[in-house]
């Protein structure tokens, strides 16, 4: 199986089939809650969208936004390579209820598992005190 991305990417698809499954499912959730902040980000810079850096700023995210969704995917394609079922809800992401938008890369849900996620995660209230916050914050970005 390959896979070729359309955003440009920090690995081969080849190269995530390789990673240790431990490493890429920990890669999934720091993706999914950088997506979150992002997310939100946007939203509040929204309001200020009619100063041309702020429009430049979004635009920029927005490419962000859909490298990461893709990252994701590639991830879990990787992971069902080595067996592991992607189908579970372990590695989604609900829906973002206060946005109530669509997938931001075009991307459609075919329902598999293995569409790029971009919403919110459920357990993401705003900032942590938890000793593995400074590990998700600077920990290893593939």
């Amino acid at each position: 199986m390959d896979f070729t991305p359309r955003h440009p990417q920090p690995f081969t698809f080849q190269q995530a089939i390789s990673f240790d499954p431990e490493v890429s499912a920990d890669e999934i959730t720091r993706l999914q809650n950088s997506i979150s902040h992002l997310k939100r980000t946007q939203e509040e810079l929204k309001e200020y969208a009619d100063d041309p850096d702020v429009a430049q700023a979004i635009k920029e995210n927005s490419e962000t936004l859909a490298s990461q969704d893709e990252r994701i995917f590639m991830l879990k394609l990787a992971l069902s390579q080595h067996g592991a079922s992607t189908n579970s809800t372990h590695y989604e992401l609900p829906p973002d209820v206060e946005s109530g938008n669509g997938r931001h890369d075009g991307f459609g849900s075919g329902g598999n598992g293995l569409e790029p996620m971009d919403a919110p995660h459920s357990s993401d209230h705003g900032p942590s005190s938890s000793a593995g916050e400074a590990e998700e914050e600077y920990g290893m970005h593939l």
